[in-house]
């Protein structure tokens, strides 16, 4: 027979989870009857061990319950099956977690290189899924709810692209598109993809303590068309690319593409 202390060297756990195993009725030691400590045999180190190999495939403590009270291999494939899928299913959310966070580091990045500079840079593909008036509309949001599916769980602000028209005397029209970034996700044949191989490209600070910023980036924008030789198509497509609180003050810096010629 076993302390409860030689189980736990044996096994290389914690007495506090053998305990929780008792608990949960799993595990069911005998009572030393003259000095009451628990008394543990082969078949409760068995137990233990069995516990541990299927907490090491990350199985629901109930679903070990049921194995170790009943079990058989094809009972124990379908389970691991469906843990498997599971994790997959956990391995690419994470993995699109990971790729939102380097986009943003590419940002943050990017903000520092062409913050008011300009440079000449390709749109890549986003799918348009449905539009709203204005950023602020909050009373149109629920199109952007009743697509959150294709997000994969990204924030709202990164689903909105301002598409504005204009010409040389200012803005002519603006709405606000509600898409979702293709990269390699296909060719998207059948669906509305809003692409440019060639835009001049720039980042703008915004908040509510800015005014005009959109007039002032399209009066720039258009001299240094001009300047550096480029037809526009009289389109810009405006998205969000980092938000900040510095001090109190919020900031929004927005990346502009205005496809050329």
């Amino acid at each position: 027979m076993y302390t409860i202390g030689q189980i736990a060297n044996i096994i290389g756990i914690s007495r506090d989870k053998l305990r929780y195993y008792e608990e949960k009725g799993i595990l069911i030691p005998k009572q030393n009857k003259e000095n009451n400590y628990r008394e543990y045999d082969l078949k409760d180190i068995d137990t233990v061990l069995l516990i541990e190999f299927y907490r090491s495939l990350d199985l629901e403590f109930k679903t070990i319950v049921k194995l170790h009270k009943q079990s058989n291999i094809k009972n124990i494939e379908g389970i691991l099956d469906q843990k498997k899928n599971e994790v997959i299913k956990e391995i690419d959310r994470l993995n699109a977690i990971v790729n939102r966070i380097e986009a943003t580091k590419k940002g943050c990045n990017d903000i520092e290189r062409y913050m008011d500079k300009y440079t000449i840079r390709q749109m890549e593909p986003i799918k348009i899924l449905g539009e709203i008036s204005d950023f602020r509309a909050y009373d149109e949001f629920e199109i952007i709810h009743e697509n959150r599916s294709e997000f994969d769980d990204a924030s709202i602000i990164k689903s909105m692209k301002r598409y504005i028209t204009f010409n040389a005397e200012g803005i002519e029209s603006a709405k606000m598109l509600i898409t979702k970034d293709m990269y390699n996700d296909g060719n998207g044949k059948g669906d509305c993809i809003l692409q440019y191989e060639k835009c001049a490209y720039t980042i703008v600070e915004d908040g509510l303590h800015k005014k005009d910023v959109m007039g002032e980036t399209f009066k720039k924008s258009l001299e240094w068309i001009y300047n550096a030789g480029y037809t526009h198509k009289g389109i810009a497509i405006i998205g969000m690319l980092l938000m900040v609180n510095d001090e109190g003050i919020g900031k929004s810096y927005l990346e502009v593409y205005i496809p050329l010629q």
